[in-house]
């Protein structure tokens, strides 16, 4: 993990030097995992807190996405911005609807996407609008990578940075606004996952979804 997140919270409770799910002993076909407790566990959860008074980890440099030829820059949660250019940004009453029908563009089944809604909905709630966007895989990877064994076939990873938006601030994110009723499949190329491939029953595929509300 970047040094500018350090954990907060983790589920189940192992050491934290290096998290790695091979702590994990595969066994059902469902998803559900045995921990070295005993435990049965439906997934893996953490949670982080940003450091702002620490130096951010050592920059990477900028690569090129192979699937689209884009320069992508590494994401720093001490530094993470949502602009008029990258976001969306629509009242907090229709945020949920917007993100069911945006996640399920990025291959998120049912309960996933629930449980993401479900997690972010009071945090949004909040504000009367807010700003939103989906981070690159390439870039969200670079904050905190995982180290999984056996190795999936297919990893999916779904990060979601937004902030509030005041409604005398519009004309300032013009874009964003007008992009908040265009077709949400612009998310597919944003991200840039195996959208195919983690729908394959066939193959072991891991989900990793998260956000982060951005204050300054």
């Amino acid at each position: 993990m970047v040094n500018s997140w350090s954990y907060s919270a983790v589920h189940p409770d192992v050491p934290l030097r290096v998290w790695t799910v091979d702590r994990m002993e595969r066994r059902y076909s469902g998803g559900s995992y045995h921990d070295q407790f005993g435990a049965l566990e439906p997934y893996l959860f953490w949670e982080a807190e940003t450091n702002l008074g620490l130096p951010p980890s050592p920059p990477s440099s900028p690569r090129l996405d192979p699937s689209h030829s884009d320069i992508i820059f590494p994401f720093d949660p001490s530094l993470a911005e949502l602009t008029d250019n990258n976001s969306v940004v629509l009242p907090t009453s229709k945020a949920a609807l917007y993100l069911d029908k945006a996640l399920a563009a990025l291959g998120l089944h049912v309960e996933a996407r629930t449980s993401f809604i479900t997690y972010w909905l009071p945090s949004n709630l909040k504000h009367d609008f807010v700003a939103l966007c989906f981070l690159p895989e390439a870039s969200y990877e670079h904050a905190v990578p995982l180290d999984i064994q056996p190795k999936p076939d297919v990893i999916t990873l779904v990060f979601m940075l937004f902030k509030r938006v005041c409604e005398d601030e519009f004309d300032e994110w013009e874009g964003a606004v007008s992009r908040a009723s265009e077709n949400v499949d612009v998310w597919k190329g944003v991200v840039g996952a195996e959208y195919d491939r983690m729908r394959d029953g066939a193959l072991f595929t891991v989900l990793e979804w998260g956000g982060m509300e951005v204050k300054k």
